[in-house]
């Protein structure tokens, strides 16, 4: 029930903002602004949000079952002939097929009793989809995607709890990773745990590939398990995160396997202070310019600043990476609600490198972290 609360919320908030903005009616496409929403994954279509014209799911007729079932209250279900399907017979309703060859020829089928400007967020539709909305809208679309990025951006008790629930999941695959980290593990045997496990503990799977990485393939950011085995003490670095009720969940850890990694670990420590100054540093008002400074001044102090090649974090939701993003040239302000990694790293090619990664809401009075795992490690 979790789920259907957070998803009708935010279509409430969604519906609401778009009015606020002088809009009729706002069409949502792409499978987060639609997990967002409804909480359908994979649907082929589009969601339509209107106080006047209706709320609609709009789905390719391959899923219109699915999105029938599956539809939060007060939705109604319309489906459409993709390109070169019209001659298909189908069990559904006359009323609920569309005379449409495309998502955006069906939408403005839907919204054809509904006149007034007609807010689309344009950012995630490919650039054929996006010209199809604008051919059949003409001058009643608007690009809303700044206003949903902003609506999605600050989270609501409920949206982080969701988020509390999936980093929870990760943590149990994580422990049964580790406890697998023996010599002769592959990463694409601890990247495949991971992935398993997640799933095991009620997720509905990991939020984006998982990244294991051993030796020197941890100077890689966003290296791809491979056949790497361990063979003799090292570093090995897993980036993970998991997905329940469509929110995600963002971790790194970095250890050494084995004996010996002194220096190793005083870098990890050095990774690990400039972590905690930037999580002091944010905060409501902050710009989030400043909290990317905080973690590269205190790696500057121990001339590391040059190894450390990413922005110091992102917003996480429906999606792994989205507003607010902690860089260098940021322009973004950080607000009551946000989510935000704080994941600084060193990467020393040919060596090895160090990520350490927390989730952290942003709160009124300043900030709380959601992860619970300690940063340092040791086996």
């Amino acid at each position: 029930m979790a789920g259907a609360e957070i998803w009708a919320l935010n279509a409430s908030r969604l519906r609401e903002a778009s009015e606020r903005a002088g809009l009729k009616a706002l069409v949502l496409a792409g499978e987060p602004n639609i997990v967002y929403s409804t909480g359908l994954r994979g649907l082929a279509g589009a969601v339509v949000l209107s106080s006047e014209c209706g709320d609609y799911i709009v789905s390719a007729l391959l899923d219109y079952t699915r999105a029938l079932e599956g539809a939060p209250r007060g939705f109604e279900v319309k489906a459409f002939y993709r390109g070169g399907e019209a001659g298909i017979k189908a069990d559904v309703p006359a009323s609920d097929l569309l005379e449409a060859d495309s998502v955006a020829s069906a939408v403005a089928k839907v919204l054809e009793a509904c006149s007034g400007p007609v807010g689309v967020d344009l950012s995630w539709l490919p650039y054929q989809v996006a010209e199809q909305f604008k051919t059949v809208l003409g001058d009643r679309l608007r690009d809303f995607s700044g206003g949903v990025a902003s609506i999605r951006a600050v989270k609501s008790e409920r949206e982080v709890e969701a988020i509390e629930r999936a980093l929870e999941a990760s943590y149990k695959a994580f422990e049964r990773a580790l406890e697998d980290l023996a010599e002769g593990v592959s990463e694409l045997e601890v990247a495949a745990k991971i992935t398993g496990g997640v799933m095991e503990a009620g997720a509905w799977g990991t939020s984006f590939p998982v990244i294991a990485a051993f030796y020197s393939n941890t100077a890689l950011p966003h290296h791809s398990p491979g056949a790497t085995r361990l063979s003799a003490p090292g570093p090995v670095l897993i980036d993970w995160g998991s997905v329940v009720d469509g929110y995600m969940s963002d971790t790194t850890r970095s250890l050494w396997w084995g004996s010996g990694g002194s220096n190793y670990r005083r870098l990890m420590e050095d990774v690990v202070e400039a972590m905690e100054n930037a999580i002091d540093t944010a905060g409501p008002g902050v710009q989030a310019s400043d909290v990317d400074r905080a973690a590269r001044r205190t790696l500057e102090k121990r001339g590391l600043a040059r190894y450390f090649i990413h922005g110091t974090g992102h917003g996480v939701g429906v999606e792994i990476h989205e507003k607010p993003y902690l860089r260098p040239a940021s322009k973004d302000v950080l607000e009551p609600g946000m989510v935000v990694t704080i994941e600084p790293g060193v990467y020393m090619p040919g060596l090895y490198g160090v990520r350490v990664e927390d989730m952290v809401l942003i709160t009124k009075r300043g900030r709380r972290v959601l992860t619970r795992l300690p940063r340092m490690l040791e086996l």
